[in-house]
Formats: structure tokens, sequence, C-alpha cells
């Protein structure tokens, strides 16, 4: 698909309130990529494609993740919440034609992160968490403008925030989570 056709697309198969969030992710990951002399380009196309298949019924994600070579962990494979980066990253191979590995992990770990993250990764990540559309954590706000100054204690204090909210609904808590807490906790980061 061509890059001109890509937000007709995503406008036509997202929901209003999705599409406002993409498109408020990729305003944010924008100005990020500026903070830490991140390639744009790289950070726009990630943010757009970050949830592209997040509206999909289980099935059409899996469907779309057997089109690819990506392998989905066990506690992944019925998780909504979790599978929609998978199907999301094999769209971006299999329908938009994305081959950088930096754009792919960015879209994969946006939900979860994971252990030493790229900073395009982390750019995704808060910025999925933080866009200026976002309403369900009082302190979003602030976590956007951490990410402009220290964007690794933003993004600790959001795996914090998802890690506590994970446990208190009961749900399994992705290892790339703990994971990525940790490594930033062992390095420090406050």
């Amino acid at each position: 698909m061509e890059k001109s056709q890509w937000l007709p697309y995503l406008e036509k198969n997202l929901s209003p309130r999705r599409y406002r969030h993409t498109l408020g992710c990729a305003k944010l990951a924008d100005e990020l990529a500026k903070i830490y002399q991140v390639d744009s380009d790289k950070a726009h196309v990630a943010a757009l494609l970050h949830d592209v298949a997040k509206e999909l019924s289980v099935e059409a994600m899996q469907a779309e993740i057997k089109k690819t070579d990506i392998t989905i962990p066990e506690m992944v494979r019925d998780n909504p919440a979790l599978l929609h980066a998978y199907a999301s990253t094999a769209m971006a191979q299999s329908k938009f034609g994305i081959d950088d590995e930096e754009i792919l992990n960015a879209i994969l770990y946006h939900t979860t992160g994971r252990e030493a993250m790229s900073l395009l990764e982390k750019i995704i990540f808060i910025a999925d968490a933080a866009e200026e559309n976002r309403t369900y954590h009082p302190q979003i706000k602030q976590w956007r403008q951490q990410a402009k100054k220290d964007i690794d204690n933003a993004v600790l204090q959001v795996l914090e925030y998802n890690i506590i909210r994970v446990i208190q609904r009961g749900f399994l808590l992705d290892e790339n989570t703990v994971k990525a807490r940790n490594d930033l906790v062992m390095r420090n980061v406050r």
C-alpha cells in the first residue's frame, strides 16, 4: 500500500476514537523524535501503524499474524489487549510493506515494553500511553511532560502504573513488562 493511502485506510478501518488516538500518538512521537534526535519518519510510521489491528476480532488478528513468521507467545494468543501489537506488526509487514526492524519492534512492544528498549521503542510506548487524547489516568499530562525531559523516567512511571493495573484486574503480567521495568530500575532510572 502506498504511503499516501495510509491515512484514508486508517480513517476508514478504525473507529473515530481510535483514529484520533492514532493521530495523537503520531503527533507526540514526532515531538519526541525531534527532542531525542531519532529518525522522525520511523517514529511517525510506527505511531501511525501501532494500533492498525486493534479493533479486529481475535480470529482476524491471528489470521493476520499467520501471514508472517511472527510467533505468538501462548499467554498472548487469546488476549486482544496484547495480541493487537503482534497483529499490527504483522499488518505493518504484509499490508503496508514495512521491513525495518526498528519500526516493527516499536510496534510490537508498544504495549508491553521490553528489556533494553531502543529509543524509538520508548518513544512509541510513551506516545501510545500519553498522547493528548488519553484520559484514563490523571498523571498522563505529567508523563507527557516528563517524556520530553527524561524519557526513561516517563517509561518507568508508565510501566509501573501498567503493572499495578494488570495485577489489580487479576490478569497475567507479560514478562516483557517486568523485564522492561527491572532493566530501567537496574540502570538507576528515577
